[in-house]
């Protein structure tokens, strides 16, 4: 890449000469103005109308809503060149379909193939220093949603100036949100710096929960040496902004004797760590039957196959609810906790039942009344205006198509 990069910029002389003098004089004064050169730079070579640049976490995984974006593109065969940004570590050795070429995150040839693709696709904010051209476009697919935790302009005074200033560039920047719901847009609208279209769609990373997998169940099973009659329970707790893990006081051994009483069957337990916290789960492994996910390419995988879930404050309760199977909630620090962030709902509002300490997780579920649990699902999703259908993926696709005149 850079050769090509370098041998088209030789064509024109003047720009090569002033170009090689402010590469090296940006490399030595800031990054800022670094990024800021290329961007510019490249605006010099012509958008590609069937390019696209997919992020997701800011290159930590392939997975998210971007992801089954992707994957409907190539499932509809359409002939769009994907390009997928990924930190360093990972741009050798990922998952990526052949359809995607994998290209660091942050790099030189990120920058060019931000500036040429005709379609952007992320799920977080985007840097700083990227620059929106005429004629691209721009689709946010924000990772969390409905949320519990206050969020942005919500949340404004638990976040840096920085990434206060860094949200509203990039909500500027878009042309579409996806929204899983009508309190969701709303949200968009209050809370995001954001004024433009909501495609109320419902979200891609949950249209894998609306239809069973085989390929994809076996898959799960072979990475963790799982036998088909196995039965799992997740245990997927977001992070602590001191990055502790005295919150994550599960004893495993009565959570798993309890289900095993309770829904009957052998379970094993994979724990699922916030990516920030990951690299302590195994601090966390004490038993035969329990293991680590913190490592597992794509949580929504993880969601899909799993029989019932426990969590604190994450979003993935709002997703894995669609799956109308057991999610129950422990959280031993919810006051603390709420000093630093409040939530948008009160635990009452929720269908899932709040347990602070052990003794009350294993009464949730010795008393979990299945019926109940559905009739409150099914309250709470009237009552949010889900739209979710499995169908997301198509109606972003069915866009992506429109905007780029395919």
């Amino acid at each position: 890449m850079k050769n090509k990069i370098k041998h088209l910029l030789k064509k024109n002389n003047f720009i090569y000469e002033y170009s090689s003098k402010m590469y090296k004089k940006a490399k030595t004064t800031n990054e800022k103005c670094f990024f800021f050169f290329f961007y510019n730079l490249f605006r010099i070579f012509p958008i590609k109308r069937n390019k696209i640049v997919l992020c997701s976490y800011f290159g930590k995984d392939y997975g998210d809503n971007s992801k089954y974006i992707a994957e409907e593109i190539i499932n509809k065969g359409l002939d769009y060149d994907m390009v997928w940004l990924l930190d360093k570590n990972l741009v050798d050795d990922n998952s990526l379909p052949l359809q995607i070429r994998p290209v660091k995150y942050g790099s030189i040839k990120s920058i060019y193939e931000m500036a040429t693709a005709s379609v952007w696709i992320d799920n977080a904010r985007q840097p700083y220093y990227v620059r929106k051209r005429k004629r691209q476009y721009y689709i946010q697919a924000w990772h969390g949603s409905p949320a519990l935790k206050k969020i942005e302009k919500d949340a404004e005074t638990s976040l840096s100036v920085n990434y206060v200033n860094q949200a509203k560039l990039d909500s500027k920047k878009a042309d579409l949100f996806l929204s899983n719901c009508k309190w969701y847009s709303e949200l968009v609208k209050s809370s995001f710096w954001y004024e433009g279209e909501i495609l109320e769609c419902g979200s891609p990373r949950n249209d894998i929960l609306f239809f069973e997998n085989k390929k994809t169940q076996d898959k799960i099973r072979n990475s963790f040496n799982f036998s088909n009659d196995i039965k799992i329970a997740l245990y997927a707790p977001t992070f602590r902004t001191d990055y502790s893990l005295d919150a994550y006081k599960l004893d495993y051994e009565k959570f798993v004797d309890k289900l095993n009483e309770k829904f009957g069957g052998e379970w094993k337990v994979i724990v699922r760590l916030h990516p920030n916290i990951q690299h302590k789960a195994e601090q966390l492994l004490l038993k035969d039957n329990i293991v680590n996910g913190s490592n597992y390419g794509d949580l929504q995988e993880l969601l899909s196959i799993a029989d019932v879930i426990v969590t604190d404050y994450s979003s993935l309760m709002f997703d894995f609810v669609l799956k109308r199977k057991p999610c129950f909630l422990y959280a031993v620090d919810v006051e603390e906790y709420k000093k630093d962030r409040d939530f948008y709902f009160s635990f009452n509002e929720l269908p899932f039942t709040l347990s602070k300490n052990n003794e009350e997780l294993i009464n949730a579920i010795e008393k979990f009344d299945n019926q109940k649990y559905l009739e409150n699902i099914e309250k709470f999703l009237m009552e949010i205006g889900s739209v979710e259908k499995g169908t997301a993926s198509k109606m972003v696709v069915q866009r992506i198509e429109k905007v780029t005149n395919y």
